[in-house]
């Protein structure tokens, strides 16, 4: 079997079994609302008896796992679970799912499904939102609306930034064995880090924004009258589409320099923590001028560190501390750690570390009495 064709297999397997687990996640998801309560969207609308609640939810896993094979089926039978489910629902498990079955659509079914699943995300977003407007007023509306991104857009965005990476790697293939068929090898390794790099720009913009969304939304629920907290949802929203954009205008631009991030592009996520009850000290030189490479790693560090904080200590505060040393930049950020709360082992800790190493730093997190901390080094060299 030729070594393009393993690959492309390979890749698709990949896919294939990512698919299930985020298939069998949303099952599991949607068995833990319903023992705790939450499975309707609207509290006071649940009307399904136990075995329906269960059999919408095999339904939804059964149309998942389609989605891996016939997307443009399980996209028409997803919109009909939920149409049928919205008068006497909506069901939160049901829309959960939805979000899996969006990007398995859009990545995986022709442009015009695509198409089909961004308008639906368009009427879905504004047609919530009018109802929402006219039965409930402003402030409900805006919420909806919020919601209706989060759910629909978000996963339709990721989805067309794994599309664009798939074929601008494509396209660096058919040109390389154009070119010389002996570099066929180190292009397939360039197309994997490139991916690689999207799920980490990803990870560290929009999931930390939505993250903090997600949070506020909460916040909004117990305080409906907040003024405040509505408008930082809308601003952590609006900042996450940024966000997308410039991560899908990196993919098409000729080198990294076409996106480069800055401090300033922190305040978002702060003011977030800060609506979510927390508070965010910064401590740092006032005459601090860092050269390209090691302010946009900065950023993504702290940016991460921000949103964890926000995401798994909410209310809690940070302190953050930003000096230079022998001729380096040092950085620790610490907040108190939470009783039952996870403890940042995932995909964020990775990235922090990768980004420091990517200039020759060092970085470690983990508890120290009672408090999460982040320690870096970074070289002050511009690379």
């Amino acid at each position: 079997m030729p070594p393009t064709r393993r690959t492309v297999l390979d890749r698709l397997a990949e896919v294939a079994d990512s698919s299930t687990a985020a298939a069998v996640a949303v099952f599991l998801v949607g068995l833990l609302l319903w023992a705790a309560g939450g499975w309707a969207m609207v509290q006071d609308h649940d009307l399904y008896s136990g075995p329906v609640k269960f059999g919408l939810l095999c339904a939804a896993f059964a149309i998942q796992l389609t989605a891996q094979r016939r997307p443009a089926l399980a996209f028409g039978l997803m919109v009909a679970l939920l149409a049928g489910d919205f008068a006497f629902g909506p069901s939160l498990p049901l829309w959960i799912a939805l979000t899996d079955v969006i990007f398995l659509a859009v990545v995986g079914g022709s442009d015009r499904l695509a198409a089909v699943v961004g308008w639906f995300a368009v009427l879905v977003t504004a047609g919530g939102a009018m109802v929402a407007l006219v039965v409930l007023g402003v402030r409900a509306a805006m919420l909806a609306g919020l919601i209706g991104i989060a759910l629909t857009w978000s996963p339709l965005g990721y989805a067309r930034a794994v599309r664009a990476s798939r074929r601008m790697a494509d396209a660096e293939r058919h040109a390389a064995r154009a070119e010389l068929a002996a570099l066929d090898a180190e292009r397939s390794a360039a197309v994997g880090e490139e991916r690689r790099r999207v799920a980490r720009d990803l990870h560290d913009t929009v999931a930390g924004h939505l993250s903090a969304v997600a949070i506020l939304a909460e916040v909004a629920q117990k305080k409906p009258g907040d003024t405040d907290v509505l408008r930082s949802i809308r601003a952590g929203s609006l900042a996450a589409l940024d966000e997308m954009r410039a991560t899908i205008a990196l993919l098409t631009a000729p080198d990294d320099r076409a996106v480069t991030a800055r401090l300033a592009s922190l305040d978002g996520l702060i003011d977030a923590a800060e609506a979510a009850g927390g508070s965010v000290t910064v401590r740092r030189p006032p005459d601090l001028d860092l050269p390209t490479a090691v302010e946009a790693v900065l950023t993504r560090i702290l940016g991460e560190a921000i949103a964890n904080a926000t995401k798994h200590a909410p209310g809690a505060p940070l302190r953050i501390d930003v000096r230079r040393e022998a001729g380096s930049l040092l950085l620790t950020a610490t907040n108190p750690l939470l009783p039952g709360r996870a403890r940042g082992e995932g995909n964020g800790v990775r990235n922090m570390v990768f980004r420091a190493e990517s200039l020759a730093g060092t970085l470690t997190a983990g508890a120290e009495d009672g408090h999460w901390s982040v320690r870096a080094r970074l070289p002050l060299v511009d690379r």
